[in-house]
């Protein structure tokens, strides 16, 4: 692992300077050879160096909140470390329990019922004050962020999603009609959801052919006989034509339907949803918190971004009744597939008991004839491989049965999944290999000594450390290392380059995807919980911790900073979550030490950690309480809403949402795409540039995906927060309901 990640980081030193879009993209100058941190392996202190302030303006709060995360990790792996080896390693090493080797600096080599015990159990008080403290930190911190966030203006503060409209308010004009009774002369424009599955079909095809129409030109331009296509099955059979004209009749044949026979909005395709865009911030921020009517109908919600919505599901709401059902069966299937899993995943740790097994169950005598070599490199990385492929099949899995369950939005979705997906991690690659590993490789000692269960559980439960900082190892070191080579795509991106046409191809291979921000979220809290689940135990493992986080903070920052594009922005609506797993793993903890001490028959030592994981427990329902439902919300406070307004020309404001209507940016993206150019990049969100005197100040501005620096835009420093601001919402929002 070590030699793999020095190769990817000496592949990536190597090649960033000849490849810049591939490996900084959103660096400004990058489609001119241009890129950041010149030097060699500058991009390390570089990348490291870079202030929040920088990285909220172009990357977004939720970027934010996972570099907080991996450099909080980072720093408690590094304060852990430096208490455990000064006190606990070598209390452990003078233990004197007969193990050998690594297993001699571990809770194992402590003898039963040994003054040592109390070690681990003061330890666990500081480590607990260190996370407590830290965890706290960052969520006063992540809050004021939001604020400066929000101070950010675009139009989805004047949006508000709403779903189940009764059907007979089919068209803007009914909705505009019902609305106007409880918000006059307030609202903007009206968006009405449409069935799109067929313009859908439609405009892949004509952007598929208008590919083929401008590789077919190239072709002619550099060849003296013209280009020909078979129209039939796939171009392998059918007629012969010129494909030249073939293609431009094709093109404008599919640009007349789409334009006369599918674009139209037609009454039976209507969706029952609506974006509504209001005048003003506080309007929206009114409507979107508060019921329209008592009925089930009528739901309102803050808009989000137009790429985190998932028009599929939003174009088939179901009633909550079957949605409640559906939600029902899919957790049972959820649930299932974790005891399904568990099974190939205990096979996993069993591995790392090969010989162990060839000598206790008889059918398995056969593996003792393997040589040495053979069995050293089964048992050292088998069970991690088997690991990693099992997770890797098991992601689309769940995603496919969350997207069952009606999810509206990517972001919701991806938050539910990491959820989904830290859980199936926690019990197939922690506990399973926890007893698998420990009971597989004493099984025969038990068998033939019952007695010694507590003492033989109790040296070979804090021995699995051992083979969980082997799974980090190769984590931290070859499989994190690999995301910055990005080995398969730059490959990939390299072959298609080569081998395009025109442009546009050449465009798509260099694009980077989005930033995976649910699933690389979900590693790092795996290893949190190992870490704080063996870090009293076997304190060994807190530096290979250390080693993880630090280089993920440095990689993901970097890949986040000038490589990926946020998917979303939900104002940092991950951190309650996050904070919650991190407070969860220092109970895991506490909990964990509490039964291997009293495995080592350390009574008195048990008493003094039990009020331990209570007060971690029920503190993290304080926080969550006080800072994380405002923070998983995203309705803006009232009085920030009054704030954004006042500082904006409504003149400036209207022209600003007229042209968010004009580019059609609440309708699928399939409704954006240009018949005449149908290959042309669909438009950019306008935003609002803003003054720290003046408010607003020359109108419009598009931001840019790839290429542009996005720090251009200053904003306004908003009125201090009132204390009384939470209950005036309150009232205000309060005197709306059930109203219309």
């Amino acid at each position: 692992s070590a030699v793999a990640f020095g190769v990817y980081i000496i592949v990536f030193e190597c090649l960033r300077p000849f490849y810049t879009k591939f490996f900084a993209p959103r660096f400004t100058g990058s489609d001119k050879g241009s890129y950041p941190y010149k030097g060699p392996f500058a991009w390390t202190w570089g990348i490291a160096f870079e202030d929040e302030a920088t990285v909220l303006e172009k990357s977004g709060l939720d970027v934010c909140v996972y570099i907080r995360f991996t450099a909080m990790c980072s720093t408690v792996m590094f304060l852990f470390t430096i208490v455990g080896f000064l006190i606990l390693v070598p209390v452990y090493a003078t233990g004197g329990n007969g193990q050998d080797d690594l297993l001699k600096l571990g809770l194992s080599n402590v003898k039963q019922g040994s003054d040592r015990l109390w070690a681990p159990a003061v330890v666990m008080y500081v480590y607990t004050a260190i996370v407590v403290y830290l965890v706290q930190k960052n969520y006063t911190e992540i809050v004021e962020l939001r604020k400066d966030a929000w101070k950010k203006v675009n139009s989805m503060f004047y949006t508000v999603l709403i779903k189940k409209i009764p059907d007979e308010f089919d068209n803007e004009g009914k909705i505009r009609e019902f609305l106007a009774e409880t918000y006059p002369d307030s609202i903007a424009h009206i968006k009405l959801v449409y069935n799109r599955d067929e313009l859908e079909k439609k405009t892949v095809e004509l952007q598929k052919n208008q590919l083929n129409l401008l590789v077919a030109k190239k072709k002619d331009d550099e060849s003296d006989e013209p280009t020909t296509v078979k129209t039939g099955w796939c171009g392998l059979m059918g007629e012969t034509e010129v494909a030249v004209p073939y293609y431009t009749k094709l093109l404008e044949e599919q640009s007349t339907e789409i334009e006369t026979k599918i674009k139209p909005e037609k009454k039976e395709d209507f969706c029952n949803a609506a974006f509504v865009t209001f005048k003003t911030i506080k309007k929206a921020t009114v409507c979107s918190g508060t019921r329209i009517v008592q009925e089930e109908n009528w739901e309102t919600s803050p808009a989000t971004m137009p790429t985190d919505i998932i028009w599929s599901n939003l174009c088939s709401v179901k009633p909550d009744a079957i949605k409640s059902n559906i939600e029902l069966t899919v957790n049972c299937a959820l649930f299932g597939l974790i005891v399904f899993w568990a099974i190939p995943m205990s096979f996993g740790g069993a591995l790392a008991n090969l010989e162990q097994l060839g000598n206790d169950v008889s059918w398995l005598s056969g593996v003792k004839d393997l040589p040495a070599p053979v069995i050293g490199i089964i048992e050292g990385f088998g069970p991690t491989v088997w690991r990693i492929v099992l997770m890797l099949l098991l992601k689309p899995i769940i995603y496919a049965l969350l997207k069952i369950t009606g999810f509206t939005e990517y972001s919701a979705m991806d938050l539910k999944f990491v959820g989904t997906y830290y859980t199936f991690l926690i019990v197939n690659v922690y506990f399973i290999t926890l007893v698998s590993s420990s009971i597989f490789g004493t099984i025969g000692e038990i068998v033939n000594d019952p007695v010694s269960i507590f003492q033989l559980l109790g040296e070979a439960i804090p021995a699995v450390a051992i083979e969980m900082i082997q799974y980090m190892i190769l984590q931290g070191l070859g499989v994190s290392a690999q995301t910055i080579v990005r080995l398969v795509p730059l490959v990939l991106t390299i072959f298609f380059t080569k081998m395009a046409t025109v442009d546009y191809q050449v465009k798509k291979a260099e694009t980077p995807p989005p930033a995976l921000y649910a699933e690389n979220l979900c590693q790092p809290l795996l290893m949190w919980t190992i870490c704080m689940a063996y870090a009293a135990v076997s304190p060994l493992i807190l530096p290979f911790g250390w080693i993880f986080f630090f280089a993920d903070y440095l990689i993901q920052k970097y890949q986040l900073f000038h490589v990926h594009l946020p998917p979303y922005e939900t104002y940092g609506s991950f951190w309650p979550e996050i904070a919650n797993t991190a407070l969860h793993g220092m109970v895991l903890a506490q909990v964990a030490l509490m039964a291997i001490v009293g495995l080592k028959f350390g009574a008195f030592q048990q008493i003094l950690l039990v009020p331990l994981p209570f007060f971690t427990w029920f503190y993290a329902i304080h926080l969550d309480d006080k800072y994380g439902k405002e923070l998983r919300g995203r309705d803006l406070p009232l009085k920030l809403a009054e704030s954004l307004d006042k500082q904006t020309n409504q003149d400036d404001v209207m022209k600003f949402l007229d042209e968010t209507d004009r580019l059609q940016m609440w309708a699928q993206p399939c409704v954006q795409v240009d018949t005449k150019d149908p290959l042309a990049d669909p438009p950019e969100m306008p935003e609002l540039r803003a003054d720290d005197a003046k408010g607003i100040k020359g109108g419009l501005e598009k931001r840019s995906s790839v290429g542009v620096d996005d720090a251009k835009v200053t904003y306004g420093s908003l009125a201090a927060m009132e204390q009384g601001e939470k209950k005036e919402e309150t009232a205000a929002l309060g005197a709306k309901e059930g109203t219309g």
